[in-house]
């Protein structure tokens, strides 16, 4: 055999070691496109609160009261992605509204009451401890 009878191409080792650099990269780049993806969902729970707060605010302009009955004064908004509870104490005159995230946002819920005071409740525990006085948006943020 000459030399001009080998064949060209990769050996086991290159293609291992471009595995590994593959792989390391990967390693970087999931979390921080998931945690990315998470962050883009976020504001339909901000969102959700804040119309919520507000039409508390007009129900209680017009009745004096958060209450209706044993429910809160309005329609939750709808929301994909987050659960809305509403919570009034026996004499209406506060309201604590919650979003509890659903499907791949289990690990996050949050709170907003009559005072306009925002908390976060719950947090993946990658994204730091929970709770906090403010709405935490991003993995590692602080109020």
């Amino acid at each position: 055999m000459t030399d001009d009878s080998l064949q060209a191409g990769f050996s086991l080792v290159e293609l291992m070691v471009a595995l590994a650099i593959a792989a390391f990269i990967a390693a970087f780049a999931v979390p921080s496109y998931r945690d990315h993806a998470l962050r883009g969902q976020l504001p339909e729970m901000s969102s959700a609160l804040q119309l919520g707060a507000l039409r508390l605010e007009q129900y209680y302009q017009d009745f004096r009261s958060y209450r209706n009955g044993d429910l809160c004064g309005i329609t939750l908004p709808d929301s994909d992605r987050f659960v809305l509870r509403c919570t009034s104490p026996d004499d209406g005159q506060s309201f604590l509204l919650t979003a509890r995230g659903s499907g791949a946002l289990t690990d996050f819920a949050y709170t907003i009451d009559h005072l306009g005071q925002t908390r976060t409740i719950a947090l993946p525990p990658t994204w730091g401890p929970a709770p906090r006085d403010c709405w935490i948006l991003k993995r590692g943020a602080t109020c």
